[in-house]
């Protein structure tokens, strides 16, 4: 009698090392799921947030200097005269006049440079969305980074996308967090629930043995892979003008990450920044003690707040947002476009490269839709002669 044998015992390693595969591929499930599902933002919240960062230092520090000067005058003798022989009508006024325009230009200065990261980020983006329509109508079964992947969504679900697509939407989180200039964990972007792009962008973006500053940006890193996927797909291809758009396509992805990276890496000399606040300091301590304390005693602690409220305030909330790469989505003030695009071009990558070409839908259609064959007709066996 035939025993059956003892089923196959998996090793402890090997079981071990299943189980942390399953493990992480759950948790970068999750972080997709996180990605994708930003929380809401705080209105309330952002614009405390601003009116501290713009408002809270100069208010109390303003009220702190006038408190001190209004003492000063009132119980230091020969104040009251030292602080009339400040009154210079005519320097106040050049002053106040050349800290307003200081003021008026850095405004526009950060509020230009807000819009022009908005517009050539929503730039990038259209551009990366006309990339993967262009991959997509090109892509040709059996093709590398551009066979189908099954993966966790993170929802107990599942979803259909490729390699290719994955570094696609990778693009804008990089370009965002490059902005934020904080370490990018490729885990987090959606090419992490691939080993292979995640081993490859290390790679590349890794210093070297000895050290030294040779690895690649993450910008650089992720279209030197695009630029290796669509290679791959057009290999054997004898479609040049398709190929030329393609790459047409990614100069135009890197010529909108220039411009940001030009809008936030260029600053004006710091001696200007610093003479802005000593110029409208120096407005701000000669007007209460050649005009607000003489004039109105003890009500220039609440006026002089007043004054740098309706001034320097706007200012800082400006130079708050200049950036706005730099602010996390729910703590903005402003609507959070940047972390927005990033969202809504993964999933529109995602619906490019989840759909079935219209071609093979057609086909099958076709197929279901035509008459089944008709049976073989039947014949007879002959033996012998007629």
């Amino acid at each position: 009698m035939h025993t059956p044998s003892p089923p196959l015992a998996i090793p402890k390693v090997v079981y071990q090392s299943l189980r942390a595969a399953k493990a992480d591929e759950a948790e970068l499930a999750q972080m997709r799921r996180k990605r994708l599902n930003k929380e809401r933002n705080h209105w309330g919240a952002a614009i405390v947030l601003d009116l501290l960062w713009g408002a809270g230092t100069w208010i109390v520090g303003v009220v702190a200097v006038a408190s001190g000067l209004f003492v000063i005058h009132e119980h230091v003798d020969g104040a009251p005269a030292a602080f009339l022989q400040c009154a210079a009508p005519a320097a106040i006024g050049v002053i106040g006049t050349f800290a307003a325009f200081l003021l008026v230009t850095k405004i526009q200065a950060n509020l230009a440079c807000n819009s022009t990261i908005v517009r050539e980020f929503n730039n990038m983006t259209g551009s990366l969305i006309n990339l993967a329509l262009w991959v997509k109508s090109q892509v040709l079964s059996g093709k590398p980074f551009a066979a189908p992947l099954v993966l966790s969504d993170g929802n107990d679900n599942t979803y259909v996308t490729n390699q290719i697509g994955m570094t696609l939407a990778s693009v804008p989180y990089i370009v965002k967090y490059s902005g934020r200039d904080v370490h990018i964990i490729p885990e987090g972007l959606p090419l992490g629930q691939s080993a292979e792009l995640v081993a490859a962008f290390k790679s590349y973006t890794q210093t070297n043995a000895t050290g030294t500053t040779g690895s690649m940006t993450p910008f650089a890193a992720v279209v030197l892979m695009l630029g290796e996927q669509i290679d791959a797909i057009q290999r054997n291809e004898k479609k040049d003008t398709e190929y030329a758009v393609l790459f047409a396509q990614l100069n135009a992805v890197t010529g909108a990450e220039g411009n940001i990276r030009a809008a936030t890496g260029y600053n004006p000399p710091y001696i200007l920044d610093a003479l802005l606040y000593v110029v409208f300091a120096l407005f701000l301590i000669l007007t209460i003690v050649s005009d607000l304390i003489p004039n109105n005693g003890v009500n220039a602690i609440w006026i002089a707040p007043i004054l740098a409220f309706c001034t320097v305030v706007f200012f800082q909330i400006s130079d708050r947002y200049w950036n706005p790469m730099s602010l996390r989505s729910k703590r903005s003030g402003q609507q959070p476009l940047i972390s927005q695009m990033c969202v809504a071009t993964e999933l529109a990558i995602l619906a490019v490269f989840s759909r079935r070409p219209l071609a093979a839908q057609a086909a099958e259609h076709a197929a279901l839709a035509s008459p089944a064959p008709a049976p073989p007709s039947s014949f007879r066996l002959r033996l012998g002669g007629a």
